[in-house]
């Protein structure tokens, strides 16, 4: 490599423009409503019931509803373990958070002592996130039937 080529790093900071947090959110905003009108007759229209079959995600849906309204990342994260009963890598509960937020599926409200600490945010499930759990639980307690015929 040359002395004066540029690294690639230094190639995208200087001439690849950075997003700023509330520029993603709102071309995050845009997609979902995208989606929605494709998948919906009405772009407001939200779905009753989202399938929701991912296990941690499940799990961290109805850690948010045992903690009615009191759960943080952290809580729900322990809470999320619990219920599953093994680890749950605290990295990724403020993500799903995030995703199950804008499906509607859970609110939050932030920390009035701390309005910008993501992690202080409390957050509680919605109708859409009720029904979606009840959905869940329904099909595995099916699920369960099933296998007590080959028992």
């Amino acid at each position: 490599m040359k002395p004066n080529d540029m690294d690639i790093d230094e190639i995208l900071k200087r001439y690849l423009p950075r997003a700023t947090p509330e520029e993603a959110d709102a071309a995050g905003e845009r997609v979902l409503k995208r989606i929605r009108a494709l998948k919906f007759s009405d772009a407001d229209e939200a779905p009753k019931t989202v399938p929701l079959t991912n296990e941690l995600g499940l799990a961290i849906l109805a850690a948010v509803d045992e903690l009615q309204g009191r759960g943080e990342p952290v809580t729900i994260t322990l809470k999320a373990a619990e219920l599953l009963e093994e680890m749950v890598s605290g990295s990724w509960v403020p993500v799903i958070l995030r995703m199950m937020e804008r499906m509607e599926l859970v609110t939050s409200s932030p920390d009035p002592n701390e309005p910008d600490a993501l992690d202080k945010r409390t957050f509680q499930i919605t109708a859409s996130g009720r029904q979606t759990l009840a959905a869940a639980r329904a099909r595995a307690a099916r699920g369960a039937g099933l296998l007590e015929d080959f028992a």
